[in-house]
């Protein structure tokens, strides 16, 4: 992230604080590609940005807030996608330019919103920015997201780098309100979190003036079932036959636009290349030995395609090689173009197998697949930067993602587990003791992410197994999408589950997002589970955004802090209990508690674990100067039990030579947790004086 050091005064008497609000037209800086988007938006006259956090997206959001009052933007961060996307719309239907962010997985909760608005359009331009994961580094799937916005039929543009980025944003303000028509924009992790070179241009400070006429330009144009008639249809049929003929003049449209152009080879094969896809090619045609130049066909508009510049383009050619990011959306349009004007054309890509089907594109399979188009040498890295990787490859080792040290889900989770243990020992007269944990993403999404867990050869048999684990990484069951864990446990429930504790868990601003309605449903159709909520008072796993929970808005402004407690009964949870994961005794008592009400009068109960997120309190109190202390291991008294090692925490490690455990002083955080796991009392705090997590 770029930030200025200190705030800066501009010649037009605007105080900045990061690189982005610069007003310098003509310059240019290395921008992250998210930095870029928000430039972009300021540069289009931005006067409404919404988004969920969600990697790798974020950043857009994060840095407008940064800039939004010396701009006058309204920024915020919603609660979900779909709302965001609803506050978006709503900016866009009294005529003011919005910008809506998320990342792959977060377009899906928007859909039924996206798919109706296009029915009528918009008077201002509304921009939908959404950030792909190719190889699902941050995320569960690697979704492409160009395949949705097609389906709802609106224009898709699609970045080759960070300084195309800010142009598309830019433009697409201006293209959606020539169309009145939302415009998509779509990214992808090599993009979005790298730094590439990004020339500014003019801030557009006139903002559109703000208004609202239901009948502007179609009769009822902002209720799907209006009376509106055309072309013999009437209501959503009719609002449909509108926005096609929209999407006919789009496709003339991108006939011209500056996204899409060619470059002359000197050979019969081509290369079609759209988005990250054209930047990789660029790069494999430098290292390739130039004997043969293919001709390019960059793509900036995957939806619509510009077909008659594209027809022309393989009319000349005997095969083209498709490089794109994701599913096989432009091959399989060209491949049906080609049906009409060259049907003698090889067409290469994904669908043919050159380049494979799943995980991210990369440099080295469009090097390996361009090279066989061309019949040409490659550059091969010179024995220099092997025996660098080599040698880097020996002191990475290789890990899974975990729970930082002092996390107070570490807390959570130790007393989940023993908790389940005692509850199903305690009911063995009426369970198997096979318990289920529904998990849900987040900070504690880590409780499921057992990659480096032994092997289990799977089982067979439809029947009840308890499984066994010795650590919080494999305490999970399930776990799919946002909000999904508490929804799966009604439903095995319900389905007559009954052979252990069914519980979900999910985190504070998850709880926001998704969770609500399904609390109320769980409550209305009364399902006996019991529900989890940690509340670390902020967004974490995407880098602290602030939540209802945290007090304060994206810009910093304060707020109301809103209790997940006050919300479930409200809700209709009667059961509710609040504790600290800090202090393990009582929070399990709670937590016991909890379950016993839920197993003997089948009620939906719910246990708030709050404590304020480790990292969070660390920096807070490391700017205020103050010491934090560590705890160490009394090797004497240590008995080698290893039960600290299982609490989870990566400060603690284990000595195989003298069979004891150990701490790491540059990791600890003085939480506490090992000491109250240790049976013999071998864990402390280094001084008497203590000043640290657990005293705030």
């Amino acid at each position: 992230m770029f930030k200025i050091d200190g705030n800066a005064l501009l010649t037009c008497g605007v105080v900045v604080v990061h690189i982005v609000g610069l007003d310098k037209p003509g310059v240019r800086f290395l921008l992250q590609g998210n930095e870029a988007v928000a430039r972009g938006a300021l540069e289009g006259g931005v006067q409404v940005a919404t988004g969920y956090p969600g990697t790798p997206s974020s950043e857009v959001i994060e840095t407008l807030s940064e800039i939004a009052k010396d701009y006058g933007i309204y920024v915020e961060w919603s609660v979900n996608e779909k709302v965001a996307f609803d506050v978006a719309v709503g900016a866009a239907v009294v005529g003011a330019r919005a910008l809506v962010t998320a990342k792959n997985a977060g377009v899906n909760w928007y859909m039924d919103m996206f798919a109706t608005v296009v029915y009528g359009g918009l008077p201002g331009g509304l921009v939908v920015y959404a950030a792909d994961d190719p190889g699902a580094f941050y995320s569960s799937t690697e979704q492409d997201t160009r395949p949705l916005a097609k389906s709802v039929g609106v224009l898709i543009l699609e970045p080759a780098d960070q300084g195309e980025s800010k142009e598309m944003v830019k433009l697409g303000f201006d293209y959606s309100e020539r169309f009145e028509l939302p415009v998509f924009v779509r990214s992808v992790t090599r993009i979005s979190h790298s730094t590439g070179d990004v020339l500014f241009g003019e801030i557009k400070k006139e903002r559109n003036k703000v208004f609202f006429n239901r009948h502007y330009g179609l009769p009822f144009r902002y209720n799907v079932y209006g009376p509106y008639k055309y072309k013999g249809e009437v209501g959503p049929s009719a609002k449909h036959a509108w926005q096609l003929e929209k999407l006919e003049i789009i496709k003339e449209f991108v006939e011209e636009v500056p996204f899409n152009w060619v470059e002359e080879g000197d050979t019969d094969v081509g290369i079609v290349a759209s988005g990250i896809g054209y930047s990789y090619v660029k790069d494999v045609l430098a290292r390739l030995d130039g004997s043969v130049k293919p001709w390019v066909f960059k793509i900036g508009t995957p939806y619509p395609l510009p077909i008659r510049k594209l027809s022309k383009f393989l009319s000349n050619l005997r095969e083209v090689l498709v490089v794109e990011e994701g599913d096989p959306l432009v091959e399989e349009e060209i491949k049906a173009l080609s049906k009409d004007c060259c049907p003698e054309i090889k067409i290469l890509g994904r669908e043919s197998g050159t380049i494979r089907s799943f995980g991210e594109l990369g440099l080295s399979q469009v090097l390996k697949a361009v090279s066989e188009l061309t019949g040409s040498k490659y550059y091969e890295p010179s024995n220099e930067r092997r025996n660098i990787k080599a040698e880097i490859k020996k002191i990475i080792a290789p890990r899974s993602s975990m729970l930082c040290a002092g996390c107070p889900h570490l807390g959570t989770y130790w007393v989940l587990r023993f908790a389940l243990h005692k509850t199903v020992n305690k009911y063995r007269d009426r369970f198997k003791g096979a318990w289920i944990v529904n998990g849900d993403i987040g900070c504690y999404e880590m409780g499921g992410y057992g990659l480096f867990a032994r092997e289990i050869e799977p089982w067979r048999e439809k029947t009840t197994k308890r499984v066994s684990f010795d650590n919080p990484y494999e305490i999970l069951d399930t776990n799919y999408i946002m909000g999904g864990g508490i929804g799966l446990a009604q439903g095995q429930y319900h389905a007559g589950y009954r052979e252990g504790p069914i519980v979900a868990v999910a985190g504070d601003s998850t709880f926001f997002h998704a969770c609500m309605p399904a609390l109320l449903n769980a409550t209305y159709n009364k399902a006996a589970i019991t529900f989890l909520v940690l509340d670390n008072s902020w967004t974490a796993m995407t880098g602290h955004q602030p939540a209802p929970t945290t007090g304060f808005t994206a810009t910093g402004s304060p707020s109301k802090t809103y209790r997940i407690e006050d919300v479930a009964r409200a809700l209709g949870v009667d059961d509710v209990w609040v504790v600290d994961p800090y202090d393990i005794k009582s929070a399990e008592e709670a937590l016991l508690k909890a379950m016993d009400k839920t197993i003997n009068e089948s009620k939906t109960t719910l246990v708030v674990f709050r404590r304020e997120c480790a990292l969070q309190v660390v920096r807070r109190l490391t700017r205020e100067g103050k010491v934090i202390t560590h705890y160490l291991v009394d090797v004497s008294k240590c008995v080698g039990c290893r039960l600290c090692v299982q609490l989870g925490c990566p400060a603690i490690g284990w000595d195989e030579s003298s069979r004891k455990a150990f701490i790491d002083s540059t990791l600890c955080v003085s939480c506490s947790l090992c000491a109250q796991v240790c049976p013999v009392k071998a864990i402390k705090p280094s001084t008497e004086k203590v000043v640290g997590v657990k005293e705030v």
